[in-house]
């Protein structure tokens, strides 16, 4: 009977540990989330960036020690919370343009916040389980990992360059580092502070050391301080200004693509260059809603109106002439008229927006997979930048300006180009987060690159980007008309638009094998002592 009673006693009291680890798990997870949901406020509109810091110490100190497995469930909440607030605007597209109802459109966001919250999980499950040591290596181990998985989820599956540490940035003393290193060098820095805070929180509480707490923050302000001292550095030099006029048509996105609102798209565009002596004037992503083919006589009409020394750069659909009509060959692009020549087909594509993958599967399925002008095929590579007078302007169409080497590398090719052109209609993502943020990412291409950048879009937000990152002219969003301003087309390259992404990975490769190599260093001092004392 002892033993009967002994054996129940055990049984509960194994039974109340499990539970008691179970909600102490579920409460690490509710924890992760909360975490995660608060990041997207270091980004715009709202640009808190001491939110991400504090969001970050908090994220470390809950996946720090924990078994992989474990990390791996944190890692998914955390990420999980961080799209699911940073990333909601797919709603918008997804209901109110691509007419799904309000279950399927929550379903869909959902599935979608959710798959990207693996990158997060996929990255805590890396450092638990080859890099977690506990002590202070993970001053390097912790900021490298992060700034390795935000580097993969850039072009893992075509990639998704959104929601970065360093965007949030822009105004910052560390924006003095986006021409060194670019966005994934501003990460480092801001995961590395986190990092450093939180040894000395530990430090305090655990065994008080003025060496401990002290040298990381050191390190840090020296980091923040440099920046600040980067801020003055002038890495290009200025040409003649241009005049320039960026069109925003507010073309209702419901419409837009109707046989019988066409004609109203092309009769808005043609009225607003009414009397507009801008020696450029842009008009945004597929201003002209029918393919180049189609409207010959009416682009050479509007080509013939321009005054002899202006140019004009728009977006419209292009088919290619060589293709077959069973198979045919679509792009999203950019063409030059008057002064302005040449012409350029997007080469990033949005998933599921501009293309359908597994469309054989999927198209039909609902109507969201069936959305105007979602049948594009990428263009080739080593494009050539569109050409205005005796500068170079390289194009990107909507979502290629979220991809920092890909413009980088474009801008410091042979020919480098002299200022960002990019063309956008956001009106797929409405009054969300989604277009806010889209042009904090041309900020950055801006800092990066030291070049202006003119941002042309349907409905806004309608922009001129001076090479420090700085907002000189918008446009409020939903309102049809132009934008004018004066630029200095840019010459000279930065260290970023010459190396890309390559100092930042070297770097990260470099911490995570120094705190591997940093771990064996205790070991073979205690064998030799271990050795010494047998002998």
């Amino acid at each position: 009977m002892v033993l009967k009673n002994l054996n129940m006693d055990l049984s509960w009291k194994g039974l109340a540990s499990q539970l008691i680890a179970s909600n102490a798990n579920g409460f690490k997870l509710a924890i992760a989330f909360c975490l995660g949901l608060t990041l997207p406020l270091s980004f715009a509109p709202f640009d808190y960036w001491p939110v991400a810091i504090l969001s970050l110490i908090g994220f470390q100190a809950l996946v720090t020690g924990l078994p992989a497995k474990a990390g791996f469930k944190v890692g998914w909440s955390y990420g999980f919370g961080v799209f699911a607030a940073g990333a909601s605007w797919v709603y918008v597209s997804i209901h109110e343009y691509g007419f799904a109802p309000v279950p399927l459109a929550l379903l869909l966001t959902f599935l979608f916040t959710f798959l990207l919250g693996l990158f997060f999980a996929l990255q805590t499950y890396t450092f638990n389980r080859w890099f977690d040591f506990s002590d202070y290596r993970n001053l390097l181990t912790f900021p490298a990992i992060w700034i390795l998985f935000e580097w993969f989820r850039s072009w893992f599956l075509t990639g998704f360059p959104w929601l970065y540490l360093g965007y949030g940035h822009i105004e910052t003393w560390l924006a003095g580092w986006a021409p060194v290193f670019g966005v994934f060098g501003i990460g480092f820095i801001t995961v590395l502070t986190a990092s450093s805070l939180l040894l000395c929180i530990k430090s305090a509480i655990q065994n008080p050391s003025v060496k401990k707490q002290g040298l990381p923050l050191l390190v840090c302000l020296l980091l923040w301080g440099s920046g600040l001292l980067l801020t003055n550095v002038q890495w290009t030099t200025s040409k003649e200004e241009i005049s320039v006029t960026l069109m925003q048509g507010n073309i209702p996105q419901e419409k837009k693509w109707l046989n019988e609102y066409r004609p109203v798209s092309l009769k808005t565009y043609r009225e607003l260059n009414r009397n507009v002596h801008s020696d450029l004037i842009i008009w945004p992503e597929t201003a002209i809603p029918y393919f180049k083919h189609q409207v010959p006589d009416w682009l050479e009409e509007t080509e013939q109106l321009l005054q002899p020394d202006q140019g004009l750069i728009t977006g419209i659909p292009y088919l290619r002439p060589d293709s077959k009509r069973s198979n045919p060959i679509l792009h999203n692009s950019i063409i030059g008229m008057g002064q302005a020549t040449g012409m350029y087909h997007k080469q990033k594509l949005v998933p599921f927006g501009e293309y359908v993958p597994m469309q054989d599967i999927l198209r039909g399925l609902i109507q969201f997979f069936n959305l105007p002008m979602s049948n594009f095929r990428p263009g080739p590579a080593h494009q050539e930048p569109i050409k205005f007078r005796d500068s170079l302007f390289w194009p990107a169409i909507c979502y290629e300006i979220a991809y920092p080497s890909f413009i980088a590398e474009n801008i410091g090719n042979d020919h480098p180009s002299n200022v960002i052109l990019t063309i956008s209609n956001d009106a797929w993502f409405g009054d969300s987060l989604g277009p806010k943020q889209h042009l904090q990412l041309a900020q950055m291409r801006a800092l990066e690159n030291s070049r202006y950048v003119l941002r042309a879009t349907n409905t806004g937000l309608t922009a001129v980007i001076n090479e420090k990152g700085i907002i000189e002219n918008d446009m409020p969003a939903f309102i049809a008309g132009g934008l004018s301003a004066r630029i200095a087309p840019q010459q000279g390259l930065t260290p970023y638009s010459q190396w890309t992404d390559k100092p930042i990975l070297a770097l990260v490769l470099l911490s995570l094998l120094a705190a591997k190599l940093l771990g064996r260093v205790p070991s073979s001092i205690n064998n030799q002592q271990t050795n010494q004392l047998q002998s």
